[in-house]
């Protein structure tokens, strides 16, 4: 089963997963590149790949590590072929990780037109 992997572009025409992308170096980008294409090509949404982010309603998380370096990229499932991915970001500490999932979950509900 394929996916359609959408980039979530905001109101103002930002995109912040392809922005978060561009800020790394090209061997991390396509690492990420890799995982999104994982997500695309069906691979099921299990650890270690893919975690279900509690309280936050159909929020996921795709985990990606690096050169020692955690980085995630946040998505929710539109419909069985689309999967937009809202945000990214490298993982330092677990307060930096809960303002990026507020953030991802703020960025779903203005994908799915429920702020």
């Amino acid at each position: 089963m394929n996916r359609q992997v959408v980039l979530f572009e905001r109101s103002d025409g930002t995109i912040p997963v392809e922005d978060f992308l561009k800020s790394l170096s090209p061997k991390e980008q396509q690492k990420l590149v890799w995982g999104l294409k994982i997500l695309e090509d069906g691979f099921p949404l299990k650890e270690p790949y893919f975690k279900k982010i509690s309280d936050h309603e159909g929020l996921w998380e795709l985990r990606v590590t690096f050169g020692g370096n955690a980085f995630r990229i946040y998505f929710f499932e539109q419909s069985n072929v689309l999967v937009v991915a809202l945000c990214g970001f490298q993982k330092k500490n677990d307060k930096e990780q809960r303002r990026q999932i507020e953030e991802a979950s703020q960025f779903m509900r203005e994908a799915r037109g429920t702020k």
